[in-house]
């Protein structure tokens, strides 16, 4: 399990537990972006007492049968539950553990709504912060919409890490949700010296695993004559074009690590991110990471682009057109590529940005905030 630096002094709002699946305790290494545990860290090292539990440590990282697992997704596919991991979770010794904790801190949709089935039911008494990511779809059956609306209203406080997707939510759930503003670790993620930069090879990059990705629209956009384009992507995609290489990438397997994705951003022109039609928001931690090495960054203008007041086009990104646009990309790419000053002056502004407002400290203070609520209310 991961331990962070221990704090002098402890904080008393109560004893804090943070869910995750496990990876995060394996990126221990001299230097590491904090991100990903969602303001831990911080609050830790803030003098909170928090603490972090791995799934497997609920015994949660073995497969099930494939019985077992079918059963499971029919259940989920018909009221919005997974059975399998809810089993495991109701038994005695991880609820005694988890009830050896005052709130709960979840950032994945199983553990979220397994924790909120047992907390409805009385079965544990944590109360729950839900960081909740995709958790309606537009296929969403209305069934399980109904059994979430029961779900979630009470002893639970539900946020997002963009404000359409909480606004979706608190639309469809009937209840409030709140988004807390995501950050990066701008200790970790920093610019070098653009003379270095500049005499290394040449190449734009763009980098993701998600489903909302959209390498089709980028891999179509890009013109023989532009500078080699880098795709890191766990995805199955393939091209033939000589000027476009595929890394193979993943985040959770570590195929690149953390300082290896950070030489890649360091040293790349800028940095194109092309996201499908959809409400999340997809390419969040990407975008920020290369915004604080001090890269220009492309988007496209998809529904989830989660802060249009700090994501300000032409000054602290590029903002290039609808999904699935290939002639949105193509400009662009090609207004960076003829100004280099323009690419320069938007890495310098994305990296103010982070420093002030999108960096993992200010969001450690927006989880403090709202962990203080949630545990006054007990």
């Amino acid at each position: 399990m991961y331990e962070a630096p221990k704090a002098k002094k402890s904080k008393s709002i109560g004893k804090i537990a943070f869910l995750f699946k496990s990876g995060r305790e394996d990126r221990k290494s001299q230097s590491f972006p904090t991100e990903f545990f969602y303001g831990f860290i911080q609050l830790q090292q803030a003098g909170y007492d928090v603490e972090i539990i791995i799934d497997r440590e609920l015994n949660l990282g073995n497969s099930p049968s494939r019985l077992r697992r079918v059963l499971s997704h029919l259940v989920y596919l018909m009221i919005g539950i997974p059975l399998w991991p809810l089993r495991r979770l109701t038994r005695h010794n991880v609820r005694e553990r988890l009830d050896s904790f005052d709130g709960l801190v979840v950032t994945t949709n199983t553990f979220g709504i397994c924790l909120c089935v047992l907390r409805r039911l009385n079965l544990i008494r944590p109360q729950i912060l839900f960081i909740a990511m995709g958790l309606i779809k537009s296929t969403t059956p209305r069934r399980t919409i109904a059994i979430y609306r029961w779900l979630f209203r009470k002893n639970v406080m539900l946020r997002t890490l963009s404000e359409i997707d909480a606004n979706l939510l608190a639309s469809r759930l009937r209840t409030p949700v709140l988004h807390i503003s995501f950050g990066v670790d701008s200790s970790f993620w920093v610019p070098i010296e653009v003379n270095a930069c500049a005499s290394s090879e040449d190449y734009i990059l763009s980098i993701g695993n998600d489903s909302n990705r959209d390498y089709q629209t980028l891999l179509d956009a890009w013109k023989s004559n532009y500078p080699k384009l880098r795709i890191v992507t766990s995805q199955d995609i393939a091209t033939t074009s000589p000027n476009i290489e595929i890394i193979r990438g993943d985040w959770h397997k570590q195929i690149l690590t953390d300082e290896h994705i950070r030489t890649l951003m360091q040293h790349a022109r800028f940095v194109v991110l092309t996201i499908k039609n959809t409400i999340q928001p997809s390419g969040q931690s990407v975008c920020l990471q290369a915004m604080a090495c001090g890269k220009a960054v492309i988007i496209n203008d998809f529904p989830g682009l989660w802060n249009r007041e700090l994501l300000r086009n032409g000054q602290t990104c590029i903002i290039a057109g609808p999904p699935g646009l290939h002639s949105g990309i193509q400009d662009a790419v090609e207004r960076l590529l003829a100004d280099r000053e323009l690419t320069i002056a938007i890495g310098t502004n994305a990296r103010k940005v982070v420093e002030s407002d999108l960096n993992v400290n200010s969001m450690a203070k927006g989880m403090a905030v709202d962990l203080e609520k949630l545990l006054a209310s007990k």
